[in-house]
């Protein structure tokens, strides 16, 4: 049998002698739309291109430093709706608004994947990279993250971290001592004065914000209090709810640091024989849709992940474009009421 011999993929110069241009006129058009392209010209250039099948080498494109072709996505944990939200918004933004691609990494809450992904991302010659799995452990590799770092910096790559990495790189996200501090204050407010703050891994510069936050405003509202640690899955939640239930059922509130651990603490309570939020009340943090769909509706804290992610993507753009850089939004974290808190006893 003969071997299948592709066909030669067409250039810039077919299109060009197609459409009766020059090839910098073509290269315009299709690189990078021109609003200065006679309209008639870009057309003809538009039609040649759809006619011998033209796509575009972004590969070379991106050697030949032509502009941003893609951005790099590093999410936490691909099956957490948290991390699945800012993947639909990022590529979606990327696209829309910037006419890029984004390519998403999935990092499985492992410190020690998250570095060789980037590695790789980086490999692909991405114009930037969004970071988004600040919530796992940030410190065991603390130094050989920064190292990392300064080596994708110098290699031209912007980066920006979608939460608190503990090193100096473009960090988009909501003061987080705030978040614990709003959502411990709601409960404190209701009369909670027995408060179980269940929280992600310890390793992570996200929950030891959280953590400060929650406890001067318990502290400050005469509230007394205990600290857990648990992965954010809804498992562990609901395992780790039990357990505290078990050990010190007086506690009537539970300040949980994800939607997904959420979920669980609230299977784990039902298991447990309490009432939400009859015999006990539950606010958590992230405000994804999953809160609105528990039963019951979880009080949540906004995080405005949303805005934090476009403005990276606007930063990560408008430093290709050497542009300046729009200032990070400055956005309070606020309580988006459910039905899972009432004052103890209902």
């Amino acid at each position: 049998m003969d071997a299948i011999v592709p066909a030669k993929a067409p250039t810039l110069v077919d299109i060009a002698r197609l459409a009766g241009v020059s090839v910098s006129t073509a290269g315009r058009v299709l690189r990078q739309p021109d609003n200065k392209v006679d309209p008639e010209l870009a057309a003809r250039v538009q039609a040649a291109a759809a006619e011998l099948g033209y796509m575009p080498n972004v590969a070379a494109r991106a050697l030949r430093g032509a502009g941003a072709a893609m951005v790099g996505l590093v999410v936490g944990d691909m099956v957490d709706p948290y991390y699945g939200e800012i993947a639909e918004l990022v590529t979606q933004a990327a696209e829309r608004e910037h006419g890029i691609v984004a390519i998403v990494s999935n990092m499985q809450r492992d410190a020690l994947l998250e570095l060789k992904h980037i590695e790789r991302l980086c490999g692909h010659r991405v114009a930037g990279l969004i970071l988004a799995g600040g919530g796992f452990d940030q410190w065991t590799y603390l130094d050989r993250f920064a190292a990392l770092m300064n080596l994708v910096g110098r290699a031209g790559v912007t980066v920006t971290s979608l939460a608190p990495r503990g090193i100096d790189i473009p960090t988009f996200c909501v003061d987080n001592e705030q978040v614990g501090a709003v959502a411990a204050a709601k409960l404190a407010a209701l009369g909670h004065r027995r408060v179980g703050l269940l929280l992600g891994p310890p390793n992570s510069e996200v929950t030891q914000q959280r953590l400060r936050g929650a406890i001067k405003a318990l502290t400050e509202a005469g509230s007394g209090f205990v600290v857990r640690h648990a992965p954010y899955a809804p498992e562990d939640g609901s395992a780790a709810v039990r357990e505290m239930v078990a050990q010190m059922p007086e506690l009537t509130g539970f300040l949980v640091g994800a939607d997904t651990m959420a979920i669980g603490v609230l299977d784990g309570l039902a298991r447990a024989g309490r009432s939400v939020p009859a015999d006990a009340s539950v606010i958590s943090i992230g405000n994804t849709r999953s809160a609105a769909w528990s039963s019951p509706t979880l009080t949540t804290v906004d995080v405005a992940v949303g805005e934090y992610a476009r403005a990276a993507l606007r930063h990560i753009a408008a430093h290709v474009a050497g542009e300046p850089a729009p200032a990070p939004p400055a956005i309070a974290p606020t309580v988006v009421d459910g039905r899972s808190i009432a004052p103890p006893g209902g």
